[in-house]
This record gives structure tokens, sequence and C-alpha cells, in this order.
């Protein structure tokens, strides 16, 4: 039996689940130098990153893919950025989430720098509509049975169709092992019933009304949104700007960005070939790389091997053109 660790504590309130960059081949072949020049881009802002989470096409990539995360997880290149690392474990059955987070630990145990840069590995409920509360529970005392790392426990009712109660998320906070909660179904019925949870961080990954998410005033201890992939200066500034009681100045951008994002989700919500996640942030994340040249630039390929369409880029580049570079973009 493995012992239990120490509950971690939320060390910075910003966490970014990291766009996956993809090269010509086959579908989902990750692009790893592709990939790591974006950490760096956003590295001044960000220090908690997740990898393979469903902005980075988690639930769809490959074992080969998947360890080419690790690959690039492992990499003196990364590990001389000083991020901490959580890893996403999406998979629809609870087989097929041990199956995955076992072979990361199996990764992990070789090598031990690496390991002690993740911090986490993030578990959905099962993909079943009629799961009850107890069939939630017994798949979370599964994993947590086979595994060692820490967990943190993600809703997304949009993938999995079916959520976890606060009285069952109550439940799992008493195991030492869960350190984090995620929520990014935008209901916030978890957070907002105030139970005891223990010293499990709550984070919000709905996109929108991001100061009034924030304690004291809203429920969460901080954001892992998938806009940090390109807007993660902004956050930063507004999380600056609320620690320092500017709350009005910290008002106006929250709402400046939650209007910059219902605009692009919406638009991205019928891009098709990765998930909408995915494609708003990789749309944002062109224009940002190439810069006023963006149009010049080859469209960046999903998940399923088809470029990303011009015209959600168009949007993207006009909706977020205040926080985007007007000339150079960080490739060069």
């Amino acid at each position: 039996m493995n012992p239990e660790p120490p509950r971690s504590r939320l060390a910075d309130a910003l966490f970014v689940p990291v766009l996956t960059h993809y090269k010509q081949g086959a579908p989902g072949t990750v692009d790893p130098g592709r990939t790591l020049a974006h950490i760096r881009h956003i590295r001044p802002h960000v220090r908690q990153v997740m990898l393979a989470g469903s902005t980075g096409d988690g639930w769809e990539i490959s074992d080969a893919g998947f360890d080419a995360l690790i690959d690039l997880a492992a990499s003196q290149d990364v590990a001389g950025l000083d991020v901490s690392l959580i890893f996403g474990a999406l998979r629809p059955t609870t087989e097929a989430v041990i199956a995955r987070l076992g072979h990361l630990e199996e990764r992990l145990s070789k090598d031990p720098a690496l390991e002690a840069r993740v911090s986490a590995a993030v578990v959905c409920p099962p993909v079943d509509a009629d799961a009850s509360q107890e069939a939630i529970l017994r798949h979370y005392d599964a994993v947590l049975a086979a595994s060692r790392l820490p967990i943190a426990v993600y809703q997304l009712p949009q993938v999995t169709s079916c959520r976890i109660a606060p009285e069952t998320l109550v439940r799992l906070a008493q195991s030492p092992r869960v350190t984090l909660f995620k929520d990014s179904s935008g209901e916030d019925q978890v957070a907002e019933s105030r139970l005891d949870f223990g010293s499990v961080a709550l984070v919000r990954g709905a996109e929108g009304g991001y100061l009034e998410a924030l304690k004291p005033a809203g429920p969460y201890d901080g954001w892992l949104l998938s806009t940090g992939n390109v807007l993660a200066e902004p956050l930063r500034r507004l999380l600056a700007l609320k620690a320092e009681g500017r709350r009005a100045e910290a008002a106006k951008l929250s709402e400046q960005l939650s209007g910059i994002v219902s605009e692009i989700f919406g638009a991205a919500a019928a891009e098709g070939g990765a998930n909408a996640f995915s494609n708003a942030n990789r749309a944002m994340d062109h224009v940002a790389a190439h810069g006023s040249r963006w149009r010049e630039a080859e469209l960046p390929l999903k998940i399923d091997g088809n470029r990303l369409s011009k015209q959600l880029v168009e949007v993207a580049a006009k909706a977020a053109e205040a926080f985007l570079p007007g000339s150079a973009g960080y490739l060069g």
C-alpha cells in the first residue's frame, strides 16, 4: 500500500491547461518544439501548467501523443522553465483512467527529477450520463487505490454527461490524496454550496466572470483557465489589481476579458475537429505566435489532422486585438 502524501496548498491562483501543438504526419502527431515555444511564451505570467488537459486535447490524444508530452515535460528545456506540472488522465472509463495513470506513474518512477515537478493528475468522473453519486465515488476510490499521485477532481459535464454533487466532493475530500477540485461546468454548484471540503483547493475552469469567482466575494481559490494560453498577462494583471485592492480597475478588466472570450468561444462552438476550448485558444495563439503576419503563416493543425479555419482566426484577431501583438509574434 502506498503511503498517503500530505495535502498540498495552492501555490498560485492561476493554472493553465496548455495547448498541444501538432505537426504534419498522422493526425495528432505532437510537435514538441512548437509546444515548448508556446510554454516559453506564457511562462513569464504562468507558474503552473497542465499537460493533456481538455484544452490540450487530453480526451483524444493517443498513447504515443501522451508519451510525447511526458518526454517534453522531462526535457531540460522544460525543467529550466521551473513550472509546476499537472497531467490530465482523461479517459471515459475507470479502467482506461487507471491504465493512463499507471503509465504516467511508471514513467515518473524512472525520472525522479520529473516526478518532483508533477503536483497532481487530473481525473474526471466516468463518461456516463446514468452514473449515480455512488458510482462516481466507486470510480474515484478505484483510481485512488490503483495510483499514488495526488488527484485533482475535475467537473466537466460537457464531456462526462454526469455531475459530482457537493456532498460527493465532501466524501472525496476525506482522502489526503485529493488536493484540488476544478469545475468547468459554469454552474458552480459545488463551490457555491460552501460545504466544508477541508484543504482541497477549488479552482474555476469556466470562462468569464473572472474577478467575481474569486474569494472572498466568490467561492474559488483560483482559476484553471484555457485562456491563460494567450491571455495570461491580463489575467495575471487582474490578480495583481485584486491583491492591491484596486477593485474598480480589476472589475473593468474582468468585464473586458469576459466579453472578448465570450465572442471567441461563441465562434469556436461551430468549428469542429476539436473542442471549443482548444479551437478558441488555438485561434488566438496563432495571432500571438505570428503577429501581424498571421495571415501569411500556415494555419495550425487540430488534433484531427485538419487545419483551423481562417474565419475563426479572423474573429479571434479582431476580438482580442487589445491583448495580442500588433507586429512581431513570439515565434519571430
